[in-house]
């Protein structure tokens, strides 16, 4: 298993299969309608965009990941 990933809305396990393909599981967090419930209309037009401009994850969506980064932040401490 190569490990576990907190999306925000959704979990992933990742891991290789027996012939070495690297597979995906997903489930979504308990909380994930009520943070997708959070994303307008017009959010998503501007998120797009900005994934177009940047091809990185866009700053509309830092709300989400608001737990996962906090857990990266307990592991390794920024400045240590």
């Amino acid at each position: 298993m190569v490990g576990v990933t907190n999306h925000g809305i959704f979990h992933s396990i990742y891991f290789f299969d027996p012939n070495g393909h690297r597979m995906e599981l997903t489930y979504d967090d308990i909380t994930s309608e009520e943070k997708v419930s959070m994303i307008t209309e017009a959010m998503k037009y501007e998120m797009l965009e900005e994934w177009s401009r940047t091809k990185r994850a866009p700053a509309h969506t830092q709300f989400l990941h608001a737990e996962e980064l906090a857990e990266a932040r307990e592991v390794a401490p920024v400045g240590e």
